[in-house]
């Protein structure tokens, strides 16, 4: 018997990265005015951030239902297989419920892990997991382990327009208004699972600095703390982001995964946004 990971596509994994893993990642919908679309499926990164500049209309995104995880959890069950399922915020999202669901006809084989997070802390927890699972621990172990890590994880995100984010819904307006009328850039945070402003300032460079120094004082040991840093369409900012982090952080981490945001994060956040994302312990 072996643990299968799996968790939805708003993790951010790379295809590549997923098979090298072995985590099984399952499409959000994509729901455009005319045109249903599976994340990662019928809609790459590429042709999406080329409609997300192009086209009026944002598309929003759907949860993974209750039947496909159904499917998923009864293959991996008649294969004698455990299943390790982490996925977006249930504070977000529908997926987590819909998951849970799913997951009664399988008492003690499949085990359901609201990450309270997003992108690069999903991915983050996927990846963990995946590690834990190739050790040889049980899905009841690595469940146990990523959610006595989850106290020690931490999310922050900034991004050059926050209208995208305005517009789907997912944050408060009034932060909105502030940054669109007055000018002002937050560094969002996610925190009990939703987003909200963790500190602001006056300009996108001055966010990306602030963002660095508030990730460097969350972290007490960068040795036993992975970190993810996601971008959207702005791999050399990332970049810059990953570098200036490390030199803040002095010591090297545990890990530091850089990656491309997928649809699901994208829609949110619009291009050029960044997020940093980490966990300890595990």
């Amino acid at each position: 018997m072996s643990v299968v990971v799996v968790t939805d596509s708003s993790c951010d994994l790379a295809p590549s990265q997923a098979r090298a893993l072995g985590i099984e990642v399952l499409p959000l919908w994509m729901v455009y005015p005319n045109e249903r679309l599976r994340d990662g499926v019928e809609l790459s990164r590429a042709q999406f951030y080329a409609r997300l500049t192009s086209e009026k209309d944002l598309p929003h995104s759907e949860p993974i239902d209750e039947a496909t995880f159904a499917q998923t959890f009864a293959r991996h069950a008649a294969a004698g297989d455990e299943v390790v399922v982490t996925v977006v915020s249930s504070g977000l999202s529908k997926t987590y419920e819909h998951a849970k669901a799913a997951a009664a006809a399988h008492a003690g084989r499949v085990h359901v892990i609201d990450s309270q997070s997003f992108s690069g802390g999903i991915l983050l927890q996927a990846m963990a997991a995946a590690e834990i699972a190739k050790a040889g621990a049980s899905g009841a172990e690595i469940a146990a382990a990523i959610e006595r890590a989850k106290s020690a994880q931490h999310g922050y995100l900034i991004m050059p327009d926050l209208t995208y984010l305005g517009r789907s819904g997912r944050l408060n307006k009034a932060i909105v208004a502030l940054g669109t009328v007055l000018k002002v850039t937050p560094i969002l945070q996610m925190k009990g699972g939703v987003v909200e402003t963790a500190a602001q300032t006056r300009s996108y460079d001055k966010a990306q600095e602030l963002l660095i120094d508030i990730t460097a004082r969350n972290t007490p040991n960068p040795s036993i703390t992975r970190f993810a840093i996601g971008h959207t369409n702005a791999p050399d900012l990332c970049d810059h982001i990953a570098t200036a982090l490390k030199t803040k952080l002095g010591i090297p981490p545990k890990s530091l995964t850089t990656y491309e945001g997928g649809p699901a994060v994208a829609l949110h956040g619009g291009p050029g946004a960044i997020g940093v994302f980490s966990i300890a312990g595990i």
